[in-house]
């Protein structure tokens, strides 16, 4: 049997779409940033427990430095599905370029697998839900919601390809794009999606990393 060769880029997006936001983060920080913490254009981190808290070097921008543990903010904690994210600020200033931008693709992809998973997760609750005596799946506006998410995900999937490259406002407007699709997702989910235990909280978790990680830029470079 031959084996099905994966695009560059491809596994991250995979493992979160299967195993969710802490796999699929700790597997990308093990690739772009090894034992470090990656810093976002503010100083800030957020970073599943484990690899924050073995991470012995710190890296912003271009330039990269031994962690000082004093000199960074009080960890705070986010829950996510019984597992503990880490969120916190280093001092290290930034460096001439940002390296870090493989960093930020890699996000993009992670959150588009989260965006699939929570596009399945509706598909799922959505049909095992009536109104009027038929399937919600078959109304219009379901459909048309659906079918709005579908195709911001081929698009994504288009763009975030192999050789992909992006400046820091290209990256921004597509980790909007991947909010747009979660946000039309979590309306379709009403009140179940934002249950401690339902799928609104990954998606609530992955916006903040693109809020960590992915600010809009500095200066004139603005995405549309």
């Amino acid at each position: 049997m031959t084996a099905v060769r994966e695009e560059p880029g491809d596994a991250i997006r995979r493992t979160a779409r299967e195993h969710g936001l802490v796999a699929a983060l700790t597997a990308l920080q093990a690739e772009v940033a090894p034992d470090a913490l990656p810093l976002g254009p503010a100083g800030h981190a957020l970073l599943p427990a484990g690899p924050a808290g073995s991470a012995r070097g710190v890296l912003r921008g271009g330039r990269a430095a031994p962690r000082d543990r004093a000199a960074e903010s009080a960890p705070r904690t986010v829950r996510l599905h019984g597992e503990v994210l880490v969120a916190l600020r280093h001092p290290l200033p930034p460096g001439p370029d940002d390296p870090c931008d493989r960093w930020v693709l890699g996000l993009a992809r992670l959150r588009l697998g989260l965006s699939e998973a929570l596009l399945d997760d509706c598909v799922e609750y959505l049909s095992a839900r009536t109104f009027g005596g038929s399937p919600l799946l078959t109304r219009q506006l379901v459909g048309d919601s659906l079918a709005e998410a579908l195709t911001e995900h081929l698009e994504l999937r288009g763009l975030l390809g192999p050789g992909a490259r992006f400046t820091a406002g290209e990256l921004t407007a597509l980790h909007r794009a991947v909010t747009r699709a979660d946000r039309v997702l979590l309306r379709l989910l009403g009140g179940h999606g934002f249950r401690a235990d339902g799928p609104g909280q990954s998606a609530h978790v992955s916006e903040l990393l693109a809020d960590v990680y992915a600010a809009a830029p500095a200066g004139n470079e603005v995405a549309p």
